[in-house]
């Protein structure tokens, strides 16, 4: 399969930056550290709805085989970080109690409702795609699930209705053409495409200055809280909502065309191509970073940044190297073949596709 180094070199960026916001999460509310806290709001403005975006791209229905693979790559790590939780916490593993994360399987880890939201939107959409209006639909239920108080932890359910939009929206991009129409039009260091890019970009990072003073501001990025969490009613807050929206999609569109289509970044497209390792990998190993971390550097912004980028850097480098690849694969990539018929006719020529993919048709590793 031929690779695309426009969408290698997002999503090295994407998964760098998804690293480094995690470094620094913790010592954004540090007193001093408002540098901290911009930069990570900043970050969680658009990198996972990009991610969505680039993933609902790669999107094609009726590919059931694939969702099961991704399905089984949730259900490992899960169990990788239940374990985990156990020998840290003390978490009891074996019992069907709401404390037995492991057997409450639905109710990701961290990240992993990420994971699942692939697995979940890739089984719905099909059926979304039957409606006239697919994506004011995904919205409307957004803005009831997001007026809600009581919504249950199962499947992240509110994260994964509150950005489901972004994976319809990037479906589109790609069944539309629109961002092919468009990247034919950003051709060349003068085009107006570009210099529209950049100016967004420049507004985003100017604006965000005020935002990051917005109470709750980052709480209202996660979108896993009710409007009443922010003290606004369903008018005002289905408007910052559809709001953000829209700043977000302008902006996401916007990155692409920062970004180099034809040539390859040095290292981010490499980390980009693995990024799937990186994602699944890196969140554990965080947790012990945070705890490596001096108690008076936690207090200084420079030494916090300097160190969550180093941090970041070289974390995506390790866990790209072959060697680590090796031993994690058969928890990344692990072979199903046994599960499916092998005249399965969901598949090309009767074969079951291998993992890598699964991840493919998601945006997660490969490029079209």
């Amino acid at each position: 399969m031929k690779r695309i180094p426009w969408f290698d070199n997002i999503k090295g960026l994407l998964i760098f930056l998804v690293v480094f916001g995690h470094a620094i999460e913790v010592y954004r509310h540090t007193a001093g550290n408002e540098s901290v806290k911009y930069l990570y709001d900043v970050i969680y403005f658009f990198h996972m709805p990009l991610f969505i975006i680039i993933s609902g791209y790669f999107y094609r229905p009726n590919k059931f085989d694939r969702v099961v693979k991704l399905l089984s790559v949730f259900f490992i790590w899960q169990l990788v970080h239940g374990i985990l939780s156990k020998l840290i916490k003390e978490q009891a593993i074996l019992t069907l109690t709401p404390e037995g994360r492991i057997f409450s399987i639905f109710e990701p880890y961290w990240t992993m409702w990420y994971l699942l939201g692939i697995v979940v939107w890739s089984v719905v959409t099909p059926y979304f795609l039957k409606l006239k209006h697919p994506v004011l639909i995904s919205i409307g239920l957004a803005l009831l699930i997001s007026y809600a108080e009581n919504v249950t932890g199962w499947f992240s359910l509110r994260k994964l209705v509150n950005f489901y939009p972004y994976f319809l929206i990037g479906y589109l991009l790609s069944e539309k053409q629109i961002l092919h129409t468009l990247s034919e039009k950003a051709k060349g260091l003068k085009s107006p495409v570009r210099w529209t890019a950049l100016a967004v970009l420049i507004v985003y990072l100017g604006g965000m200055l005020y935002y990051t003073q917005i109470p709750k501001g980052t709480e209202f990025l996660f979108m896993r809280e009710s409007y009443s969490y922010f003290e606004w009613s369903f008018i005002k807050g289905a408007a910052f909502h559809v709001a953000l929206y829209g700043l977000v999609v302008l902006l996401s569109i916007s990155l692409f065309f920062l970004v180099p289509m034809n040539k390859k970044i040095p290292f981010f497209n490499h980390i980009g191509i693995y990024s799937v390792f990186v994602y699944l990998i890196h969140t554990n190993i965080i947790r012990v970073f945070r705890l490596m971390m001096p108690e008076e550097a936690a207090k200084n912004p420079i030494l916090v940044i300097s160190v969550g980028l180093l941090f970041a850097l070289v974390l995506c480098w390790a866990v790209s190297l072959p060697i680590v690849r090796a031993v994690f694969k058969p928890l990344v990539e692990p072979s199903l073949n046994w599960l499916f018929k092998k005249d399965d006719t969901s598949s090309a020529g009767g074969k079951i596709p291998a993992m890598k993919s699964a991840l493919t048709d998601n945006g997660l590793t490969e490029s079209k």
